[in-house]
C-alpha cells in the first residue's frame, strides 16, 4: 500500500549546509511477510490482515531528501552518505468479535540511521522508529494504515533531524572528505 510522506513546515536552513552534497542510500532488510510466534498462536491469525508498504525504498527516501533539501543540502553523490536499512515498515489489523465487527489495529516503523563518509567510515549511528499503541475500533472506520504509517515516518523525521548530533555529523563530511590532487606544472624538457 503506498503511503503519502507530509514534509515538515517551517524549517531554517542549516549554515553551511549548502557546501555539503548528501547522498540517500535506502535498503529494506523487510522480510516478505511478518510471522511472529504470537500470530501463529493466535487461534483468530486467519482474520489477521497485514500491510507492507508499497515502494517502501522510494517512500523513505523521498522523505528524507525531502528534509535534507528545506535545510539547504544538496543532494548529491559525493561527501556525505546517509545509509537507512528500514528493519520495519507494516501495520497489521486483528478482526475480532464473532461476527468482524471490530479490529485492534496496530503499525510499525523501525529504521536503522548511519551518516557516513564515502569511504564508510560511520560519523552517527542511530535506531529511530515508532510503534503504535494497538487501537480498538471498528473493523469499517478509524484511522487507515497508510495514515498512520505516514505520521510515523514524519515522526521518525523530526526526531532525526532534530537529533544535533545527526545534522553535524552530515556538517562534518565536508571537512573529512579526501583532497583533490593537486596538479603540478610540467616544465619543457630542457635541451643539451
Amino acid at each position: 500500500m503506498p503511503i503519502t510522506y507530509v514534509p515538515q513546515q517551517n524549517v531554517q536552513a542549516i549554515a553551511g549546509a549548502d557546501t555539503v552534497p548528501v547522498e540517500v542510500r535506502v535498503e529494506d532488510l523487510e522480510p516478505d511477510e511478518y510471522d511472529s510466534f504470537w500470530d501463529r498462536a493466535n487461534p483468530f491469525s486467519d482474520k489477521l490482515v497485514r500491510f507492507q508498504v508499497k515502494d517502501a525504498v522510494d517512500t523513505v527516501r523521498g522523505a528524507a531528501e525531502t528534509e535534507l533539501k528545506a535545510r539547504g543540502f544538496k543532494i548529491g553523490s559525493v561527501g556525505s552518505l546517509i545509509v537507512i536499512q528500514i528493519e520495519r515498515f507494516a501495520a497489521r489489523k486483528l478482526i475480532d468479535g464473532e461476527f468482524g465487527f471490530t479490529a485492534t489495529g496496530r503499525g510499525y516503523l523501525s529504521m536503522r540511521v548511519e551518516v557516513q563518509l564515502q569511504t564508510g567510515k560511520v560519523l552517527f549511528s542511530k535506531n529511530v522508529g515508532a510503534e503504535g499503541t494497538p487501537t480498538d475500533e471498528s473493523a469499517f472506520s478509524g484511522k487507515p494504515a497508510t495514515h498512520v504509517l505516514g505520521e510515523y515516518l514524519t515522526d521518525a523525521l523530526r526526531g532525526l533531524f532534530a537529533d544535533p548530533a545527526f545534522t553535524a555529523a552530515i556538517l562534518a563530511t565536508r571537512q573529512q572528505a579526501p583532497a583533490k590532487p593537486s596538479v603540478q606544472p610540467v616544465s619543457p624538457a630542457l635541451s643539451p
